[in-house]
C-alpha cells in the first residue's frame, strides 16, 4: 500500500466514524447520509492519484484525523462532515468536489488539467506549509 493510499484509507475510516457520530442526530439523518455518500467515495479516490505526496501530507492528514477524533458533540460532527474531506484533499493534493469518477488518475480525457487560479488567502493554507 502506498503512503497516499494509506493516508486516504485512514482518512476514510475516520470520516466513517465521524458520520456515525453525526447520525445520532435523528432530525439530520438524511443530511448526514447525503454528505457521507457524496464525500466518502471522493476521499477514497484520493488514494489513486499518481503524483507523489507533498511534504508533510501524512502529518497533516494525521493531525486532521486527530482533530475530528476529539469531537464528541454530534452537531459539531455534522459541521465537520463537509469540512474534513476538503482538509484531507488539500493535504493530499487532490479535490473531493471532482468526485471519484474524475479523480486525478481517472481523467475523462488525456488533456492536461488547467492550473488552478492563485488564491491569495486559502482557508487551509496552514496545512500546505505544515512541517
Amino acid at each position: 500500500m502506498t503512503e497516499r493510499a494509506e493516508a486516504a484509507a485512514r482518512a476514510a475510516l475516520a470520516y466513517r466514524a465521524l458520520a456515525d457520530l453525526a447520525e445520532t442526530v435523528e432530525d439530520e439523518w438524511q443530511y448526514v447520509t447525503d454528505l457521507t455518500d457524496a464525500y466518502l467515495p471522493s476521499i477514497e479516490a484520493l488514494a489513486g492519484a499518481a503524483a507523489p505526496l507533498p511534504a508533510g501530507a501524512m502529518d497533516a492528514v494525521d493531525e486532521a484525523i486527530d482533530e475530528i477524533a476529539l469531537i464528541t458533540d454530534p452537531h459539531k460532527a455534522i459541521d465537520w462532515l463537509s469540512t474534513f474531506p476538503h482538509v484531507v484533499a488539500i493535504a493530499l493534493g487532490g479535490d473531493v468536489d471532482e468526485g471519484p469518477e474524475t479523480a486525478p488518475t481517472e481523467r475523462a480525457d488525456d488533456a492536461e488539467p488547467e492550473p488552478p487560479e492563485p488564491d491569495d488567502d486559502p482557508p487551509f493554507k496552514l496545512l500546505r506549509f505544515h512541517r
